[in-house]
């Protein structure tokens, strides 16, 4: 799945693609995409509207119109791509077709992808939006302002049975966070990823929300990692899988070999040199 690096490349290569253009028409072949509007509501109230800015909460994409936003996320598969005249694909699902002959397509292999639709005359700035589903169910980034040893002290305290990895994968709690990235956020805080979240002091806390910084600024200057579910629409390659200390690899830097195993039913990689469990259930 796409993550917060790999979104960011996506944003801002559409930002190059289509700001500026208007919408002429819109073909929608795979309707259940569009999640709270009619097919014929999303495809009538958005002629003529001109996409004016792309904006990034976590996973989610926020297109933003003359008169609308709409909050897209990519799910597994989802790609946007610009196009003229080529031929449609079986996995092009939603088409918007431009007035100067060009068309943006939502690609999606797997159909899992989704988009909310909102009118700006109610909701009249992003921030509003993060009142509303999905974004409501959207933690804060590591970037954000708010995001420190406390807001992650408060989250993990109930968290008696969840693992630090577990945690971290939880977009309520952190946002923009996936697999590939918490073994390296892990790896950096020097953490063993089956520690329980609610045992970590507020040092280790802090190195979370630095390594998280650290990781997902290094990954957005990469491009993002190259993955199979991923492409941008300028079909760039992310470069940040040259960079990664433990996820996939079989030897830390340390020289050590990286273990594999699965914390919450998802693979994970680790050092149990530099990330030993050294912290026992009800003992700080």
């Amino acid at each position: 799945m796409p993550e917060l690096p790999e979104v960011e490349t996506v944003k801002n290569a559409l930002r190059h693609d289509i700001i500026g253009k208007k919408i002429k028409s819109i073909d929608v072949y795979y309707g259940k995409i569009i999640k709270n509007v009619t097919i014929d509501e999303f495809k009538n109230l958005l002629v003529d509207e001109e996409f004016i800015n792309i904006h990034r909460i976590g996973k989610h994409l926020i297109f933003e119109l003359t008169k609308y936003y709409f909050v897209a996320h990519l799910r597994m598969e989802g790609k946007y791509f610009l196009m003229h005249d080529e031929e449609i694909s079986k996995h092009d699902h939603i088409i918007f077709n431009f007035y100067d002959g060009s068309n943006l397509r939502y690609n999606d292999v797997r159909k899992f992808g989704t988009i909310y639709l909102y009118d700006k005359i109610k909701y009249r700035s992003i921030d509003d939006l993060k009142d509303l589903y999905p974004l409501n169910k959207v933690g804060l980034e590591p970037f954000d302002d708010k995001m420190n040893v406390q807001y992650l002290k408060d989250k993990f305290k109930d968290l008696k049975k969840s693992s630090i990895k577990q945690a971290l994968l939880d977009q309520s709690i952190i946002a923009g966070l996936g697999n590939i990235y918490v073994d390296e956020v892990l790896y950096l805080s020097k953490l063993h990823p089956e520690i329980k979240a609610n045992l970590l002091n507020d040092e280790e806390l802090k190195l979370i929300i630095d390594s998280s910084i650290k990781v997902l600024n290094k990954a957005i200057n990469l491009g993002g990692t190259t993955i199979r579910s991923f492409q941008s629409s300028h079909e760039i390659s992310g470069r940040f899988q040259n960079e990664l200390n433990v996820h996939t690899k079989e030897k830390c830097p340390c020289n050590h070999d990286v273990v594999k195993i699965r914390v919450g039913g998802r693979g994970t990689y680790f050092c149990p040199v530099c990330q030993k469990n050294n912290k026992k259930e009800g003992i700080q």
